[in-house]
Formats: C-alpha cells, sequence, structure tokens
C-alpha cells in the first residue's frame, strides 16, 4: 500500500515540476477508507494519476487509502473542512451523517442488476449534489461496488441459519435489514472488521466478493452465502468551496479525469468479482446458494414501507431512484 501511496506522490512531484513559472500548484488531496489493491482504490489511483497527467503541472493530486486518515467518517469530515479536497465515499455512510435518506443507496432486493444500478446512479447524480450542497460538498463519478454476500464463520446454507449470527454492517439500512433476516447487525468501520472476525466480536459481515477478498477477510470465516440482497456504491465527494476556487478550464479538467476513472473502474471491477470469488473458493471458503432466496427477499419487503414511513423526503427519494429503470 505504501509503495502505490510513494508512487503516486512521485508522479505528482514530477507534474507539478512542469507548472508554468510563477503559477502557484493547487492540491488536490484525496481518500478512499478502501484498500489502495481493491477496485476502489485503483478508482481513487486510476483518477488522481489522470488528473496529474493532464494538468501539466498546475495540480498536484496525490491518494491515501484505508484508515491511513482515520475512518470513513473521518475522512468525510476532513473533506468538509477542507483538509481534504475530496473523497470517495459511500453515501450513506458519508455524507448521509447530515442527509440519511442518502442510505437508499444501498437497501436489499431494491434494483434489478448491476447495470440498473449504474445507470440510476448516473441518473441520480445532480439529485446527489443538491442534497449533499449545504454541508460544502459536490458530488461526482458514482461507482457500483458490486452485489454482495454474506461471510460467516460458521455456515449458512438457507435463512433460518442466520438467526442469531451478530453481522457487521456500515448503516442503519443493513441494521434494519439484518433484524428483518433474523440476524442481530451491529455497524462499525470497514477497517475493523478484520480484528473483529478473528476475535469473533462478529459471527460475519456481507460485501462483494472483491471487497472481501481485497481486505483477506477470508482468513477468518470460511462461508459465503450468495444473497445478492444490496448493490453497493461510492461518489466522489469534493469539498464545494474549493472547487469553485477552481478556473473553469481545470473544474473541466477535474470533471474529465472523474468520468474516466468510472468507466475504468467499471470494467476492472466487473472482472474482479468473478476473479475473487475463486480466489476465495482456492483458499478454502465454501460458497453456498441459497435454494430460498425468496425467503430472503420477502422477509425485507416490509421494510421499504417502514422506511416511505420516515417522511417525505425519504419516500421523494425512495421514488426518484426506482424512477430510473
Amino acid at each position: 500500500m505504501k509503495k502505490i501511496v510513494l508512487f503516486v506522490a512521485v508522479l505528482a512531484c514530477l507534474s507539478a515540476a512542469a507548472a508554468p513559472a510563477g503559477e502557484k500548484v493547487i492540491a488536490l488531496r484525496a481518500s478512499c477508507n478502501a484498500a489502495a489493491n481493491s477496485t476502489l482504490g485503483q478508482f481513487l489511483t486510476f483518477f488522481v494519476n489522470e488528473v496529474n497527467g493532464r494538468a501539466g503541472g498546475r495540480v498536484q493530486a496525490t491518494a491515501n487509502y484505508g484508515a491511513e486518515l482515520g475512518t470513513q467518517p473521518e475522512q468525510v469530515e476532513m473533506a468538509r473542512g477542507g483538509s481534504l479536497e475530496m473523497v470517495v465515499a459511500a453515501p450513506g455512510t458519508g455524507p448521509g451523517t447530515w442527509v440519511p435518506q442518502l442510505m437508499m443507496f444501498e437497501f436489499p432486493y431494491l434494483f434489478k442488476d448491476n447495470a440498473h444500478y449504474r445507470r440510476m446512479l448516473k441518473a441520480v447524480e445532480g439529485e446527489v449534489s443538491r442534497l449533499v450542497q449545504p454541508y460544502g460538498f459536490i458530488a461526482m463519478g458514482g461507482v457500483s461496488q458490486g452485489s454482495r454476500h454474506m461471510l460467516t464463520v460458521r455456515p449458512v446454507g438457507k435463512l433460518e441459519d442466520l438467526a442469531g449470527l451478530k453481522m457487521r454492517g456500515p448503516n442503519a439500512v443493513y441494521i434494519s435489514m439484518f433484524r428483518a433476516l433474523g440476524a442481530a447487525g451491529t455497524t462499525m468501520d470497514w477497517n475493523e472488521i478484520y480484528t473483529a472476525l478473528q476475535t469473533k466480536v462478529i459471527d460475519g459481515m456481507e460485501a462483494s466478493p472483491s471487497m472481501i477478498n481485497s481486505m483477506r477477510f477470508q482468513d477468518n470465516a470460511k462461508n459465503l452465502a450468495i444473497t445478492n440482497h444490496i448493490i453497493a456504491c461510492a461518489y466522489m465527494f469534493f469539498n464545494q468551496k474549493w472547487f469553485d476556487s477552481l478556473p473553469a478550464d481545470l473544474q473541466a479538467l477535474i470533471r474529465a479525469s472523474v468520468e474516466a476513472a468510472v468507466e475504468h473502474q467499471q470494467r476492472i471491477d466487473d472482472a474482479d468479482q468473478d476473479l475473487s470469488l475463486e480466489a476465495m473458493r482456492k483458499q478454502g471458503v465454501v460458497v453456498r446458494e441459497m435454494p430460498d432466496i425468496d425467503k430472503w427477499v420477502a422477509a425485507c419487503q416490509p421494510m421499504l414501507d417502514e422506511y416511505r414511513a420516515k417522511g417525505a423526503q425519504w419516500s421523494g427519494f425512495i421514488d426518484l431512484l426506482l424512477s430510473v429503470k
């Protein structure tokens, strides 16, 4: 990880060395809580390199990964306060602190497939930006992190096997889902999961194969239930004051670099999901399809009415997400 960060920093310095004489180099400090080798980490690395390559030394972009700068909420606060210019974060566990309906991006059995989910992310980007603007952010570059499954210490072969298991989830929607499925949910930072599984503080967690494999969570849990319960995402959240201060050509350069990074992430994430699942099998993970998946879907269906009942902001945002076909 440190080698990748150093490599990005060296590229940035070389780019900065070519800055026009007398022109101040603009810093773009960015971070994400995913590992550098994850597809989300590679998404950030690609973006940073793209900016440095296009900017001709006018911008010095650097990146941090994992818990180098703290938890995801701490990184989001840094971007809000100006210690970072951009953070890659899941909407629900990032700016969702202030705009809780953004947790609806990660809701069980709401979207048909990954292609549908990606169309939705692009279609609603403007509304996400509008919602986070009062808290100092601009949202760009929504990317899917793939369909999620449940990794557990003891085998789960049907819904009833989940009963009583203590499962990690990133926000309140996940906790509601686990309750509906008969499990006990608990929240903790992404970078605390490995030790929590190792010490049996939790019985399991959930994520896409790529995300699980990037952190080697399978070292401590050898059962993967294929549930496809949620597709998760991340956006780039830029400090709005910083972005608005840029000249128009650099704003356009940033947006073009974001678009290029999104295309790159989509290509590598699709491939890495299959590769990661196969790697986990080879490492002794037992992968089980759920023969009663209809029961999982039915158990979660009442949640939608529960979340609509939270108020007009929630129901309106739900309608917006569901309007994208």
